[in-house]
């Protein structure tokens, strides 16, 4: 494993759009990691500067550079699954990183989850592989956050949530206690969600109600 200076480890980023630029600010706050730069599919991005780290090449060459792991920042949630389940099958290390304005307080947070400035996440709660807990998220006590979920800024999970696969919580969302979200499924902008909600389906409004 290669290390940066005083065993830093060196760190590229996954996507180099809005929120990489993000997950750049939160890597150099946290100081357990140094930067190295990005990989983006996007060709016309290679050799640029993005948020003061380069973006070096394409995803799939991320083996050719000195790197000991690689941070997702690909809002989409189908697309980063995809991204992180091609990378793991080619033995890629994937790392989490902690803003350190963020409290984690007794809860779990799973390998190549990301939290953002401001997020709370309070005793008890599990966040699972591939989360995005965006800037001032709140996942409160025994909360159940599942893999590839993206909760957007600004959204708040009450005691005992459950928070079903590569669901989408909306900015500034509210899901009231001990309601279980479905897999697939998107929370739209501020709703307040009152009851359960199915798998894939797309909620929206004060209280939330189904809209497929």
């Amino acid at each position: 494993m290669r290390r940066g200076i005083e065993g830093v480890l060196k760190i590229a980023i996954i996507g180099a759009g809005g929120h990489g630029k993000v997950v750049a600010d939160a890597v150099r706050a946290d100081g357990k990691h140094e930067l190295v730069g990005f990989f983006d599919d996007d060709g016309q991005l290679i050799g640029r500067n993005v948020a003061g780290a380069q973006v070096l090449d394409r995803i799939a060459a991320w083996r050719s550079y000195p790197v000991d792991g690689l941070i997702l920042a690909i809002g989409n949630n189908r697309i980063r699954q995809d991204v992180m389940l091609r990378l793991v099958a080619e033995n890629a290390r994937l790392a989490s990183v902690i803003h350190p304005s963020a409290i984690v307080s007794g809860a779990v947070v799973e390998n190549g989850t990301v939290l953002m400035a401001g997020v709370v996440v309070n005793i008890e709660a599990n966040i699972g592989k591939n989360v995005i807990l965006n800037t001032g998220a709140i996942v409160e006590h025994d909360c159940v956050v599942g893999a590839h979920v993206h909760i957007a800024p600004g959204s708040c999970l009450a005691g005992g949530v459950t928070i079903g696969e590569g669901a989408f919580i909306g900015m500034g969302s509210r899901i009231l206690p001990e309601v279980h979200v479905g897999a697939w499924s998107i929370v739209g902008a501020g709703a307040v969600v009152v009851r359960d909600v199915p798998d894939g389906a797309t909620v929206v409004g004060i209280p939330a109600r189904r809209l497929r």
